[in-house]
């Protein structure tokens, strides 16, 4: 029986219990909405009503099946989801949602997440005496933030199978050992919009993490604790409590008639364990560059106001139609993140970021190495993309990626560099969570072929961050 703490418990139960209050007058008639949704998307040709049925019983509102994997090596996640809206005065946008999905190898992630929205009285149309205000137009075809956004929510995440080489460049696939994980994540954040012409925002975050290991997970790999001691391996021995505060600012402009979208993010987070030698603080540079195609910008980029159980294309909509719009964009991409530690304390090494195949999160960096194959606390990686449609909500990639890690941030640079290169098959439909199927070579250590479903739907917000 799946069990998390109880501090989680209550906070699911919170946020779960407000947002069933807030939306007893609304709740009945967005499940009026959806049933009328199916009736319509289910009627017409076999192949029309097989796609319009299999849209909405992902990703309609109030209810629908969510889909996604969760970290590599644990397989794909299904269960059910639940969106809900609420409009209480002109002010204020509300949104909540909840999931639970698990995996055939009893993985399992579970979450509540709840959104508000503030308009400013600038942006408030004036409406006749008791009638309903309207949902302003929020940026359609962008992740730009055009007003202040506040996201409070409680996720827990248990993973069966999990690995880890060592620590640094020098490590081998020699040191390969398992281990399982169960992460449990409370907290807000926001993010508030400072300099319109610049699409430029600050953004700030307040989380409580607490890690358990099982370091005996069974199987053909050696357990962790066979291998590695809290001497070779930092946090092996206890993984205490963090409370993790971060700030920061991000940049997202599009220029050149929208034949340029930038996404920067320069972020620093503090992570305190007290009564522990786990504290250090994190500084990430992450700077995007996106070069679309035909003079638009991208139409499936994350949008601010939805969460990730949602895939809106204005704020209060429905999720978009599959499109067989031709698109496609070059892409440039370097990110570097630096811990700095005070003497005498350690980075856990389930803290510690990772290169090669996929990491903890889903992220794909140096494709043709090993899940996990690179960790330390220090990490740059350059990634030069391309992307097209071939039909419809298909396309293909092509990745080349450049990174390395660093025991100590001084030792990061671009020499030694190691090298993959990418290319596949992506699925872009609707709202549907983005699928992809590549294969990477190019390094030392072989091939590797990589399947991912994202946990989140098309132009859904991003889950917590699971390090």
């Amino acid at each position: 029986m799946v069990r998390l703490p109880r501090l989680h418990v209550l906070a699911l139960l919170l946020l779960g219990g407000a947002a069933l209050e807030a939306q007893q007058s609304q709740l009945g008639a967005d499940f009026e909405h959806e049933r009328e949704d199916f009736s319509q998307s289910c009627a017409g040709s076999f192949f029309k009503a097989l796609a319009g049925c299999a849209q909405d019983l992902f990703t309609d509102h109030p209810l629908h099946i969510g889909m996604g994997s969760l970290a590599p090596g644990n397989g794909f996640g299904a269960g059910p989801a639940f969106v809900a809206h609420h409009t209480p005065n002109e002010r204020w946008r509300l949104s909540w949602s909840a999931d639970g999905v698990a995996a055939a190898n009893a993985s399992w992630r579970a979450g509540v997440y709840m959104k508000a929205i503030y308009i400013p009285r600038i942006h408030i149309t004036a409406v006749q005496p008791g009638a309903t205000p309207a949902a302003p137009e929020l940026h359609k075809t962008n992740l730009v933030v055009e007003y202040p956004v506040i996201n409070v929510y409680a996720q827990a995440t248990s993973l069966d199978t999990l690995a880890v080489y060592g620590l640094g460049p020098a490590s081998t696939t020699l040191g390969q050992a398992a281990y399982g994980m169960r992460e449990s994540v409370t907290g807000a954040n926001a993010i508030w919009p400072l300099v319109p012409r610049w699409k430029m925002s600050l953004f700030g975050e307040v989380n409580g993490r607490f890690v358990s290991l099982r370091t005996n997970p069974g199987g053909s790999t050696p357990a962790v604790d066979e291998i590695y001691t809290a001497a070779t391996l930092p946090g092996l021995a206890s993984q205490p409590g963090v409370l993790q505060v971060g700030t920061g600012v991000r940049v997202q402009p599009a220029l050149f008639a929208d034949h340029l979208q930038l996404n920067y993010a320069l972020t620093v987070q503090q992570f305190a364990a007290p009564g522990s030698n786990e504290s250090f603080t994190r500084f990430t540079a992450d700077l995007g560059h996106e070069f679309p195609l035909y003079g638009k910008v991208l139409p499936f980029q994350p949008r601010a106001f939805n969460g990730p159980n949602e895939c809106a294309a204005n704020l209060g909509g429905r999720c978009p139609a599959i499109t067989r719009d031709r698109w496609g964009s070059f892409g440039l991409r370097l990110l570097i993140s630096e811990s700095f530690v005070p003497s005498g304390n350690v980075v856990p090494f389930y803290y510690q970021p990772t290169l090669g195949g996929s990491d903890i999160n889903g992220n794909q960096w140096l494709g043709s190495y090993r899940d996990y194959r690179f960790r330390a606390p220090n990490l740059m990686v350059a990634r030069a993309s391309f992307e097209h449609s071939i039909w419809g909500p298909f396309g293909f990639t092509v990745l080349v990626d450049e990174g390395q890690v660093a025991l100590q941030p001084g030792e990061l640079g671009f020499s030694h560099l190691a090298h993959s290169y990418a290319t596949g098959l992506t699925l872009r439909a609707g709202g549907f969570p983005m699928v992809s199927l590549l294969f990477a070579w190019g390094g030392h250590e072989g091939t590797h072929t990589l399947t991912s479903m994202d946990p989140s739907l098309l132009g859904g917000s991003a889950r917590p961050s699971l390090f």
